[in-house]
Protein backbone atom coordinates (compact mmCIF):
# COMPACT_ATOMS: atom_id res chain seq x y z
CA UNK A 1 0.00 0.00 0.00
CA UNK A 2 1.70 3.57 -0.80
CA UNK A 3 0.87 6.27 1.49
CA UNK A 4 -0.14 9.35 -0.40
CA UNK A 5 -1.91 11.09 2.38
CA UNK A 6 -0.73 12.75 5.94
CA UNK A 7 -2.89 10.50 8.00
CA UNK A 8 -4.23 7.11 8.36
CA UNK A 9 -5.64 4.47 10.61
CA UNK A 10 -5.64 1.05 10.78
CA UNK A 11 -6.84 -1.33 12.80
CA UNK A 12 -6.34 -5.50 13.06
CA UNK A 13 -4.51 -5.96 9.75
CA UNK A 14 -0.81 -6.97 9.31
CA UNK A 15 -0.07 -4.37 5.96
CA UNK A 16 3.13 -3.75 4.22
CA UNK A 17 3.53 -0.03 2.91
CA UNK A 18 5.34 2.85 0.89
CA UNK A 19 5.42 5.94 2.21
CA UNK A 20 6.15 9.12 -0.12
CA UNK A 21 4.91 11.68 2.16
CA UNK A 22 7.27 13.48 4.01
CA UNK A 23 5.32 14.29 6.99
CA UNK A 24 2.66 11.09 8.10
CA UNK A 25 0.52 10.04 10.94
CA UNK A 26 -0.39 6.12 11.56
CA UNK A 27 -3.35 5.57 14.31
CA UNK A 28 -3.30 2.47 15.56
CA UNK A 29 -6.25 0.11 17.03
CA UNK A 30 -6.59 -3.10 17.77
CA UNK A 31 -3.95 -5.49 16.61
CA UNK A 32 -1.65 -4.37 13.74
CA UNK A 33 1.59 -5.53 12.04
CA UNK A 34 3.13 -3.30 9.50
CA UNK A 35 6.01 -3.83 7.09
CA UNK A 36 7.71 -0.71 5.56
CA UNK A 37 10.26 -1.99 3.97
CA UNK A 38 10.37 0.64 0.39
CA UNK A 39 9.91 3.67 1.66
CA UNK A 40 12.86 6.17 0.93
CA UNK A 41 11.79 9.75 1.44
CA UNK A 42 13.05 11.83 4.10
CA UNK A 43 10.57 11.45 6.61
CA UNK A 44 8.71 13.05 9.82
CA UNK A 45 6.38 9.71 11.09
CA UNK A 46 3.97 9.93 13.96
CA UNK A 47 2.93 6.63 15.07
CA UNK A 48 0.37 6.93 17.86
CA UNK A 49 -0.95 3.58 19.66
CA UNK A 50 -4.71 4.15 21.10
CA UNK A 51 -5.88 2.34 24.62
CA UNK A 52 -5.38 -1.82 24.35
CA UNK A 53 -3.19 -1.19 20.87
CA UNK A 54 -0.70 -3.90 19.64
CA UNK A 55 1.70 -2.76 17.33
CA UNK A 56 5.13 -4.75 15.38
CA UNK A 57 6.74 -1.83 13.02
CA UNK A 58 9.27 -3.35 11.42
CA UNK A 59 11.16 -0.21 9.23
CA UNK A 60 13.93 -0.87 6.96
CA UNK A 61 15.90 1.88 4.32
CA UNK A 62 18.88 2.56 2.46
CA UNK A 63 20.77 5.85 2.19
CA UNK A 64 18.16 7.95 4.15
CA UNK A 65 19.88 10.85 5.09
CA UNK A 66 16.65 11.96 8.08
CA UNK A 67 13.87 9.95 9.65
CA UNK A 68 12.49 11.10 12.75
CA UNK A 69 10.00 9.43 14.48
CA UNK A 70 7.56 10.32 16.79
CA UNK A 71 5.64 7.56 19.14
CA UNK A 72 2.44 8.19 21.09
CA UNK A 73 1.56 5.50 23.60
CA UNK A 74 -1.75 5.65 25.84
CA UNK A 75 -2.43 2.88 27.94
CA UNK A 76 -2.49 -1.17 27.94
CA UNK A 77 -0.32 -1.20 24.50
CA UNK A 78 2.26 -3.30 23.11
CA UNK A 79 4.21 -1.66 21.19
CA UNK A 80 8.03 -2.98 18.94
CA UNK A 81 9.45 -0.68 16.90
CA UNK A 82 12.21 -2.47 14.85
CA UNK A 83 14.60 0.01 12.15
CA UNK A 84 17.47 -0.82 10.78
CA UNK A 85 18.81 0.94 8.48
CA UNK A 86 22.11 0.82 5.87
CA UNK A 87 23.51 4.12 4.91
CA UNK A 88 26.87 5.33 3.06
CA UNK A 89 25.50 8.85 3.65
CA UNK A 90 25.81 11.10 6.61
CA UNK A 91 22.36 10.72 8.36
CA UNK A 92 20.38 11.88 11.18
CA UNK A 93 17.66 10.03 12.57
CA UNK A 94 15.60 10.75 15.87
CA UNK A 95 12.92 8.03 17.43
CA UNK A 96 11.04 10.10 20.57
CA UNK A 97 8.84 7.37 22.50
CA UNK A 98 6.20 9.13 24.69
CA UNK A 99 4.43 7.15 26.93
CA UNK A 100 1.42 9.03 28.36
CA UNK A 101 -0.54 5.94 30.28
CA UNK A 102 -0.52 2.73 32.11
CA UNK A 103 0.36 -1.21 31.25
CA UNK A 104 2.52 -0.49 28.46
CA UNK A 105 5.28 -2.99 26.91
CA UNK A 106 7.41 -0.91 24.76
CA UNK A 107 10.10 -1.45 22.83
CA UNK A 108 12.52 0.21 20.81
CA UNK A 109 15.46 -1.13 18.35
CA UNK A 110 17.20 0.58 16.15
CA UNK A 111 20.31 -1.50 14.13
CA UNK A 112 22.30 1.26 11.84
CA UNK A 113 25.46 -0.13 9.97
CA UNK A 114 27.68 2.77 8.30
CA UNK A 115 29.89 2.35 4.93
CA UNK A 116 32.31 4.29 3.19
CA UNK A 117 31.18 8.00 3.85
CA UNK A 118 28.59 7.05 6.07
CA UNK A 119 27.86 8.58 9.33
CA UNK A 120 25.21 7.82 11.74
CA UNK A 121 23.72 10.33 14.34
CA UNK A 122 20.72 8.55 16.09
CA UNK A 123 19.42 10.22 19.24
CA UNK A 124 16.48 7.95 21.27
CA UNK A 125 14.13 9.59 24.04
CA UNK A 126 12.15 7.76 26.07
CA UNK A 127 9.61 10.31 28.01
CA UNK A 128 7.44 8.88 30.83
CA UNK A 129 4.45 11.14 31.93
CA UNK A 130 4.05 11.41 36.18
CA UNK A 131 1.24 9.64 37.92
CA UNK A 132 1.07 6.53 35.43
CA UNK A 133 2.38 2.58 36.36
CA UNK A 134 3.35 -0.62 35.00
CA UNK A 135 5.61 0.56 32.39
CA UNK A 136 8.21 -1.71 31.20
CA UNK A 137 10.00 -0.09 28.35
CA UNK A 138 13.77 -0.84 26.25
CA UNK A 139 15.24 1.52 24.00
CA UNK A 140 18.03 -0.90 22.36
CA UNK A 141 20.16 1.52 19.86
CA UNK A 142 23.23 -0.39 18.28
CA UNK A 143 25.31 0.84 15.54
CA UNK A 144 28.00 -1.39 13.57
CA UNK A 145 30.72 0.93 11.61
CA UNK A 146 32.31 -0.49 8.19
CA UNK A 147 34.49 2.49 7.62
CA UNK A 148 36.23 4.95 10.12
CA UNK A 149 33.85 7.79 10.01
CA UNK A 150 31.97 9.21 13.40
CA UNK A 151 29.08 7.61 14.63
CA UNK A 152 27.16 9.03 17.55
CA UNK A 153 24.61 7.76 19.83
CA UNK A 154 22.51 10.12 21.86
CA UNK A 155 20.42 8.11 24.48
CA UNK A 156 18.27 9.82 26.83
CA UNK A 157 15.17 9.12 29.58
CA UNK A 158 13.05 11.22 31.13
CA UNK A 159 11.22 9.73 33.59
CA UNK A 160 8.06 11.36 35.92
CA UNK A 161 7.06 8.21 37.51
CA UNK A 162 8.82 6.07 39.93
CA UNK A 163 6.37 2.61 38.82
CA UNK A 164 8.37 1.83 35.73
CA UNK A 165 10.89 -0.26 34.54
CA UNK A 166 13.12 1.73 32.31
CA UNK A 167 16.19 0.45 30.37
CA UNK A 168 18.77 1.70 27.69
CA UNK A 169 21.15 -0.25 25.68
CA UNK A 170 23.44 2.06 23.31
CA UNK A 171 26.47 0.43 21.12
CA UNK A 172 29.15 1.52 18.96
CA UNK A 173 30.89 -1.22 17.08
CA UNK A 174 33.15 -2.64 13.92
CA UNK A 175 32.98 -5.65 12.58
CA UNK A 176 33.61 -8.57 15.63
CA UNK A 177 36.74 -9.99 14.89
CA UNK A 178 36.51 -12.94 16.77
CA UNK A 179 33.25 -13.69 14.63
CA UNK A 180 35.06 -12.99 11.20
CA UNK A 181 37.74 -15.25 12.18
CA UNK A 182 35.17 -17.94 12.72
CA UNK A 183 33.96 -17.29 9.17
CA UNK A 184 37.23 -17.07 6.89
CA UNK A 185 38.25 -20.45 8.88
CA UNK A 186 35.03 -22.02 7.29
CA UNK A 187 36.75 -21.27 3.83
CA UNK A 188 34.59 -17.88 3.64
CA UNK A 189 36.52 -14.70 2.27
CA UNK A 190 37.16 -11.66 4.54
CA UNK A 191 34.90 -9.43 1.63
CA UNK A 192 32.10 -12.56 2.36
CA UNK A 193 32.30 -13.26 5.86
CA UNK A 194 31.72 -9.20 6.60
CA UNK A 195 28.78 -8.69 4.42
CA UNK A 196 27.28 -11.89 5.94
CA UNK A 197 27.85 -10.68 9.39
CA UNK A 198 26.76 -6.93 8.91
CA UNK A 199 23.61 -8.51 6.85
CA UNK A 200 22.76 -10.47 10.27
CA UNK A 201 22.65 -7.34 12.19
CA UNK A 202 20.79 -5.41 10.03
CA UNK A 203 18.07 -8.51 10.04
CA UNK A 204 18.66 -9.08 14.29
CA UNK A 205 14.95 -7.54 15.08
CA UNK A 206 12.85 -7.66 11.92
CA UNK A 207 10.41 -9.46 12.94
CA UNK A 208 9.35 -10.65 8.94
CA UNK A 209 9.49 -13.81 6.31
CA UNK A 210 12.41 -15.67 5.28
CA UNK A 211 11.04 -14.06 1.60
CA UNK A 212 11.33 -10.50 2.78
CA UNK A 213 14.87 -10.89 5.03
CA UNK A 214 15.90 -12.31 1.48
CA UNK A 215 14.82 -9.57 -0.44
CA UNK A 216 15.91 -7.04 1.65
CA UNK A 217 19.34 -9.07 1.09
Amino acid sequence: MILQEEYYKFKDQEINIEIIKKNVTLEIDGNVKINDLKSKEDLNLKIILNDNAKLTYNKFNIDVSKINTEITVNNNTTLNYNQSLYTTLSGNYKINANILGSNNNTYINFYGVSNQKGKIEVEATGKVKENIKNNDMLENVRVMALNDEENIIYPNLLVSSDEVTINHNATLSGVDEDYLFYLMSKGLSKEKAISLIYKGFILNKLDLSIEEKENII
